[in-house]
């Protein structure tokens, strides 16, 4: 993902498979987070960032379209 090597590495992967096991979350949320925030680097403002995140944490939510 990206060239992030916590998401690409095999044990490093293994591991926070675990931890999100641990935490009750998905990995593919957690990546769909850090993607989110990823795409907004170098933005000076981080205009629906907030949104996108609820939408991703809520999936019954507004659809993630009407967030941008």
């Amino acid at each position: 993902m990206n060239g992030i090597p916590l998401f690409e590495q095999g044990d490093a992967r293994d591991a926070l498979k675990r931890r999100c096991r641990e935490a009750k979350i998905s990995i593919k949320l957690l990546e769909d987070l850090v993607k989110a925030e990823i795409e907004q680097i170098g933005k000076l403002r981080k205009r629906g960032l907030r949104d996108r995140f609820d939408a991703l944490l809520d999936p019954n939510a507004d659809s993630l379209e009407q967030a941008d």
